[in-house]
Formats: structure tokens, C-alpha cells, sequence
């Protein structure tokens, strides 16, 4: 990450007029094939791939998931686009499905070594799309990470 600054990220909704789209998108792509766990990067290279038609700009991020308590080395893609508070960047991470309370659990056992990747691919395979973090994601969790360049 060669010294990147490292965003804390907030919580809040996609732009209105990129909302829609990138869920009809990303719900179309889920329906293929699920947004799994198992391989976060995979997820959001290929969520990037699904978004590149609507011009928004993505970058890859990582580092952790602040669960409070447990925190989870992980890749995430931040969108930067008007119309966002601030400029952006929103948080969008289709790989865990945050607002889902048995992933949660199950993410929280497997940080703390009494929980497999097979759990969390299986719970989050389950999971609507609506259950991943696209731009809002459920308090007391937090994204803090740096991008990374290689995957712009």
C-alpha cells in the first residue's frame, strides 16, 4: 500500500441517480452467479466489470472491517461520483452480506477461529443482494483502508 492514506469510510446512500442502475446491475449479476465470501477480490473485480458501462469511478480498497470487537482483513470497492456527500467515496462491497445477522455471527466466529470460509460462502450465498453494503452499511460497522493501485 506504499503509505496510502487510509480512509475511514462513512455510511450513506448511493447518488438517486446512480441508485437504481447499480443495483439493477449488480442484483442481475448476483442472480448468475452469488457474490461469495470466498473471494473478495474476484467479487469486486467483477462487480467493477458489471458497473464499468455506467462511467462510475471504482477503485479497490483494502483493510478492515471493524466489526467492534473482531476485524476482518478484507477488499472492498470505493465509488467516487457526484452527487455523493462530500465528493464520496461510498462503499460498495458486494462479496458480505452485512445486513444479514447470521453472516454477521458466522463472520465474527470466523475471525475469532471457530467458523470455516465453507460458513460464510454458504450463508452469503443465501443473501440478496440487498443484503450487501452498497453505500450504506449497518452501524456499529466501519471500513478503513487504502486503495490499491494495482487494481485500478
Amino acid at each position: 500500500m506504499g503509505g496510502s492514506r487510509r480512509v475511514r469510510f462513512r455510511s450513506w446512500p448511493l447518488p438517486a441517480h446512480l441508485d437504481r442502475e447499480v443495483r439493477s446491475r449488480l442484483r442481475a449479476a448476483h442472480r448468475q452467479e452469488p457474490f461469495s465470501p470466498a473471494d473478495p477480490r474476484a467479487a469486486a473485480q467483477r462487480a467493477a466489470q458489471v458497473l464499468a458501462p455506467l462511467g462510475l469511478e471504482v477503485t479497490v480498497f483494502r483493510g478492515g472491517l471493524d466489526l467492534r470487537g473482531a476485524e476482518v482483513d478484507h477488499l472492498w470497492l470505493a465509488g467516487f461520483a457526484a452527487g455523493a456527500p462530500d465528493g464520496g467515496p461510498f462503499v460498495l462491497d458486494p462479496a458480505f452480506p452485512l445486513f444479514d445477522r447470521d453472516f454477521v455471527a458466522a463472520l465474527r466466529s470466523y475471525v475469532a477461529g471457530d467458523g470455516s470460509r465453507e460458513d460464510l460462502a454458504a450463508l452469503a450465498a443465501g443473501a440478496d443482494l440487498d443484503d450487501r453494503v452498497l453505500g450504506e452499511f449497518p452501524p456499529p460497522i466501519n471500513y478503513l483502508g487504502s486503495p490499491v493501485w494495482s487494481q485500478r
